[in-house]
């Protein structure tokens, strides 16, 4: 047991002093270490009277929002169990662990704690709405704190399940559809409770919802239901309540491992192969490709299909990205994402006809929505292999080549989903002319941005950090953007205001010819190549 202990004490050293090497997740980590300090604090030193006399929010949505996270969590951990299986450790842990003359309790026992610590760290964002929490409900410390024990719970118990939904059912197609058969029947018998209670009390759903979560037979239902119970049980202060969830979860722990290490099955083996798919998933979520598990579907071939690769140094990349975005997408800039935001866009101008702010508000719907996927999308990625530093040919070329089909992209959205806005109403034309040509120089703008980010930022930077960042650069280019706006909207006349959002237009486009021209010799630096 010394040795894993080294092991785990081992990895939290060297994850912390790897941050000296990544400046921008460090910076990202002091941040929001910080604002965490600042809210406990200011938690803590709140007075009572400040909430005297308020009216807080009815206690029950709290019970539905855990019951409905431990359904959720349930369900897709069962969905997954009933296919790949779960795991709680890595492919470093199977070389390093499974071949070692190590007891496979102790090794077990180092998954589950390694893991408890990975969920217990990612569950931290809880502690961001204790502003919420206590403005709405009047939750202190105490409350928030079982909320995030909860939080961990429940993500710890439905990965156990995970795991052994995979060990009971693998090859074996009758158990399989026993497991689905129970969970859809337990779901449909909640489902029908509620509806039965909804037609007797003359009420909407969510009264009949909220009025099952509260009853005390929901505290028996496995997970969604002790998690519920744990925490009325610290609420109301009835230790029975407490106790009965904690012995709950303790007696399905106890179990599970029983399950594991009873010699009936071999964890080992049963682990391995979702562990190798997880693996392999976070390695093509690094590449910002897809990944999905081989399978034995024949792939019929065209004879006929001879398209290649054509054009002459750096206009193979354009080709080549153009291609590929025609694999995904027979019409090539019209997917998946056109519809829907097409769609979206439809709605809200149809229901918001006659606010003459409803275009500028759908507008920055839009654009915030597209920032993340422009900047985490293919043109990431594609700046850091290593194909496009072997291409002679000059750097700003290369650059610019590779954006292309990322710089069309939102110009064709633009003129489809503003159009569909003109159409129902939601403005008048011309405003939608201009809105379109805000929305495709934004789009642009981003571009330039990533261009910009792996330049400052270099390789592939942790994805928080980069978004932390990220943001703060955006905000200090986007700045004078939407102040020039502001400024020639309060001096237009009413007759010209829908060219309010042309200096906005001009000068995203001026600010991404700036960066294209200030990090055009990105690609002559070979120390910004991930190895």
């Amino acid at each position: 047991m010394k040795a894993l202990s080294y092991l785990l004490i081992t990895q939290l050293k060297n994850r912390i002093l790897s941050l000296k090497k990544k400046p921008a997740l460090l910076i990202l980590n002091i941040f929001v270490f910080a604002m965490l300090i600042l809210l406990i604090v200011v938690s803590v030193f709140a007075t009572e009277e400040m909430n005297y006399g308020m009216d807080f929010a009815d206690e029950r949505i709290i019970y539905l929002i855990i019951a409905g996270l431990g359904f959720l969590f349930l369900g897709i951990n069962i969905t997954t169990g009933l296919s790949t299986g779960s795991t709680l450790f890595t492919m470093s842990d199977v070389g390093l662990l499974f071949v070692a003359p190590i007891s496979p309790k102790k090794i077990l026992l180092y998954g589950i704690i390694s893991t408890l610590g990975k969920t217990f760290l990612a569950s931290f964002f809880i502690l961001y709405q204790i502003g919420t929490l206590k403005s709405e409900f009047g939750y202190g410390m105490r409350e928030i704190l079982i909320l995030l024990l909860i939080y961990v719970l429940l993500i710890f118990a439905c990965q156990l399940i995970s795991i052994g939904v995979y060990i009971f059912s693998n090859g074996n197609l009758v158990r399989k559809k026993a497991i689905q058969a129970i969970f859809i029947t337990a779901g449909a018998i909640l489902v029908a409770l509620a509806l039965v209670y909804q037609r007797s009390h003359q009420t909407d759903i969510m009264d009949a919802l909220l009025w099952m979560v509260d009853q005390n037979w929901f505290g028996f239902i496995p997970i969604a239901g002790w998690a519920v119970l744990l925490f009325k049980g610290v609420i109301e202060e009835i230790f029975i309540k407490v106790l009965g969830a904690g012995i709950f979860y303790t007696i399905f722990s106890i179990l599970f491992i029983y399950l594991l290490t009873s010699g009936k099955s071999d964890y080992y083996e049963d682990v391995l192969l979702s562990t190798e798919l997880t693996d392999q998933k976070l390695k093509a979520a690094k590449e910002g490709r897809k990944y999905s598990p081989k399978s034995n579907r024949k792939i019929k071939i065209k004879e006929d299909n001879k398209e290649a690769i054509k054009g002459i140094g750096a206009a193979v990349l354009a080709y080549k990205n153009r291609l590929e975005r025609k694999r995904r997408s027979r019409f090539v800039y019209i997917d998946g994402y056109t519809v829907f935001a097409c769609i979206g866009t439809g709605i809200a101008a149809y229901n918001m006809k006659g606010n003459e702010f409803a275009g500028y508000i759908i507008l920055g719907t839009l654009a915030y929505i597209l920032f993340f996927m422009t900047v985490f999308g293919p043109l990431n990625f594609e700046l850091s292999k290593h194909y496009i530093y072997l291409i002679p040919d000059k750097s700003v070329k290369k650059i610019v080549a590779s954006s292309i089909t990322s710089l069309l992209k939102p110009c064709v959205d633009g003129v489809f989903i503003f159009g569909i806005m003109a159409l129902l109403g939601g403005t008048d034309p011309l405003t939608a002319i201009f809105l379109a040509l805000a929305y495709m120089g934004i789009g642009v703008l981003y571009v330039g941005l990533t261009v910009m980010y792996q330049r400052v930022l270099g390789g592939q930077p942790n994805m928080l950090a980069k978004a932390f960042v990220g943001i703060g650069l955006l905000l200090i280019v986007l700045a004078p953007s939407i102040i020039s706006s502001v400024i020639v909207a309060m001096i237009l006349p009413e007759s010209l205001r829908f060219l309010s959002t042309l200096p906005f237009t001009i000068c995203s486009v001026a600010f991404t010819a700036i960066i294209f021209i200030a990090c055009g010799d990105l690609l002559d630096k070979s120390d910004y190549l991930v190895k």
